[in-house]
């Protein structure tokens, strides 16, 4: 039997993901968790074969919570369930310990398939991703320049090119002004960029735009 915990911010998500496992006798929907917060706290007193997730949950970054499952949950395997596209997400997932990762948009016969591999350890992923992890891997690991960036980085790069200014993302992250220009800094640094415009130029020429939007929206 595969014990399963989902974790979705939308609870019409979670019901649609436990209906669709419902139909398979191996497979159980143990817990659902609709925050990281509910997810830790579930993964610390109980095990599970597979967690299913999108990482898009409330209260911090995609890559710092999918870390934190391996190190809470270090015996479950993960799957990650998102509308974050792969080509842009993937490869940071499957860094941070992801062992599968479906698009939302994908049939429902392919998430089970996914969750039946994922959950015996076993690697999914679309060809087009695999493709990316492949090169990477042949490239020694060579990354472009927007990875190197730290969790809060990235989060700070992305609320930029959307729009914010640094006083307004400070408001958002409940962090000071020094703090966010600080992170600007470094984030500008890394990417080699002298200036907003640089940077949003960067993101378009990655096309890192829709990524941007997808980590801003909750902000």
């Amino acid at each position: 039997m595969i014990r399963m915990v989902i974790a979705d911010r939308i609870e019409t998500m979670r019901l649609g993901v436990c209906a669709l496992f419902k139909q398979h006798p191996n497979m159980e929907v143990v817990q659902e968790a609709d925050s990281r917060f509910d997810l830790i706290d579930k993964l610390q007193k109980s095990h599970y074969n597979l967690v299913l997730i999108d990482p898009v949950l409330l209260g911090g970054h995609e890559e710092t919570l999918l870390r934190q499952i391996c190190a809470v949950a270090p015996r479950s395997h993960i799957l990650v369930y998102t509308e974050m596209d792969e080509l842009h997400f993937g490869m940071r997932a499957i860094r941070c310990g992801a062992k599968g990762y479906v698009m939302k948009s994908r049939p429902a016969q392919e998430l089970l398939a996914a969750a039946n591999r994922v959950s015996t350890g076993k690697v999914h992923m679309s060809e087009a991703l695999a493709e990316v992890v492949a090169r990477h891997t042949w490239e020694g690991n060579k990354s472009a320049l927007h990875e190197s960036l730290s969790d809060r980085e990235y989060l700070v790069f992305a609320m930029l090119v959307c729009g914010k200014n640094v006083t307004g993302i400070a408001a958002s992250l409940h962090l000071s002004i020094k703090t966010i220009s600080t992170h600007k800094a470094r984030a500008m640094l890394k990417l080699q960029c002298k200036s907003l415009s640089d940077m949003i130029q960067y993101s378009i020429s990655h096309d890192l735009s829709a990524e941007c939007r997808a980590r801003c929206a909750d902000r």
